[in-house]
C-alpha cells in the first residue's frame, strides 16, 4: 500500500515549503524520511534528478529505466518509487507552490515548456504508458549539478538570505528544464508543449469568442487530432476545459465584486445572461445569485 509523504516532514519552515535532499545508494547517503524505495505519493511537487548510476523508476505501476541525466517531475497524486537503485545518486527538490504564497513567478509559469513538463506530462503519464522523459546530456547535467549543489549548501547552512537564494535558484532550474523540454524532438513532448500554449491562450483570452479551429491551428494540428490529443493530455475536451475556466472566473467575480450577473456573463465569455445561468446551475447545482448570497453575502442581480 502506498504511503503518503507529508511536506511537513521535509520542509523546515511552514512558511517556506521548499526542501532539497540527496540520496546516494553507493555512499549510503540518505535522510530520516527517505521513501526512495517505498511506493508513495505526496502533497507537494517533486523534481527528481538522476545525477549518477542507473536504476528503475516506477510510476503508477509503469517502469522506466533511468540513468544519469534523467529528470522526472512528480506531482502529488502520482504513486512512485525507485528500484534496482544500487549505485544510484538522486537529488530531490520538493516544494509546494501555494496560491497564497507562490514560489514560482508568473513570468516563469508562462514559459512554453513549463506547463507541459510540470503539469501536462504528469497527467499524461498517469493516464497513458508515456515513455517520453526529460534527459540531460553530460554537459547540461554538469550545469544543473552546480545549481543543485549550491542549493544543498544553502539549505543546510541557512545563512541570512538563504530563502531568497533558494527561491531564485529553483526558478532558474525550472527555466532551464522548461527551455530544454520545449526543444525536445519527441513527438509526444512537442504535442504537450503545443497543448500547453493553447491552454495559456485560453486562460488569457477566455472572455473572447474562441473557436476550435483557431485552437487547432495554434497547436499546428488538424481539428480532429487536436481534440484527441487535448483530451488525452488534459482529461477533458477543449470546449469543456474552456467552460471550466469561464465558470471558475465567474465564481471569483461573484464572490469578490458587485458586478451584475449580466455583466459577469459578458466578462467571462458567456455573453448571454440566461445561457450563463443555465451553465452555472448545471455545474454548481445553484444559481449565480444564490451562490453570491451563500459565499459573499451580496445580493445584486
Amino acid at each position: 500500500m502506498a504511503v503518503k509523504a507529508l511536506g511537513s516532514n521535509y520542509f523546515l519552515h511552514e512558511d517556506f515549503p521548499l526542501s532539497i535532499r540527496r540520496v546516494d545508494k553507493f555512499q549510503n547517503i540518505s535522510h530520516a524520511d527517505d521513501l526512495t524505495e517505498i511506493e508513495h505519493f505526496h502533497d507537494f511537487t517533486e523534481i527528481a534528478f538522476i545525477v549518477k548510476g542507473k536504476g528503475t523508476q516506477v510510476i503508477e505501476e509503469q517502469e522506466y529505466a533511468v540513468s544519469a541525466g534523467d529528470v522526472f517531475v512528480l506531482q502529488g497524486h502520482q504513486k512512485h518509487f525507485f528500484k534496482d537503485t544500487e549505485g544510484v545518486e538522486i537529488v530531490n527538490i520538493m516544494y509546494n507552490d501555494r496560491k497564497n504564497n507562490p514560489l514560482i513567478s508568473n513570468e516563469v509559469r508562462l514559459l512554453e515548456g513549463y506547463r507541459a513538463l510540470f503539469f501536462l506530462e504528469s497527467q499524461y503519464r498517469a493516464w497513458h504508458h508515456f515513455k517520453n522523459k526529460l534527459h540531460l546530456v553530460r554537459s547540461e547535467l554538469a550545469k544543473i549539478e552546480i545549481l543543485l549543489n549550491s542549493m544543498i549548501l544553502e539549505f543546510n547552512k541557512q545563512q541570512e538570505g538563504y530563502r531568497l537564494i533558494l527561491k531564485n535558484r529553483l526558478e532558474e532550474l525550472i527555466i532551464l528544464l522548461s527551455r530544454h523540454y520545449s526543444s525536445l524532438d519527441a513527438t509526444e513532448a512537442k504535442a504537450l508543449v503545443r497543448i500547453g500554449k493553447v491552454i495559456d491562450f485560453m486562460e488569457l483570452n477566455f472572455a473572447d469568442k474562441i473557436y476550435l479551429d483557431e485552437l487547432a491551428d495554434m497547436a499546428f494540428m488538424s481539428t480532429r487530432n487536436f481534440q484527441r490529443i487535448f483530451k488525452k493530455a488534459v482529461g477533458s475536451s477543449p470546449s469543456n476545459y474552456l467552460m471550466q475556466i469561464r465558470l471558475q472566473k465567474s465564481r471569483k467575480l461573484l464572490r469578490e465584486t458587485d458586478l451584475s450577473v449580466s455583466e459577469i456573463a459578458n466578462d467571462t465569455g458567456f455573453g448571454d445572461g440566461n445561457y450563463f445561468i443555465k451553465c452555472f446551475k448545471k455545474e454548481n447545482s445553484i444559481t449565480p445569485v444564490k451562490f453570491r448570497m451563500r459565499y459573499s453575502g451580496r445580493n445584486k442581480d
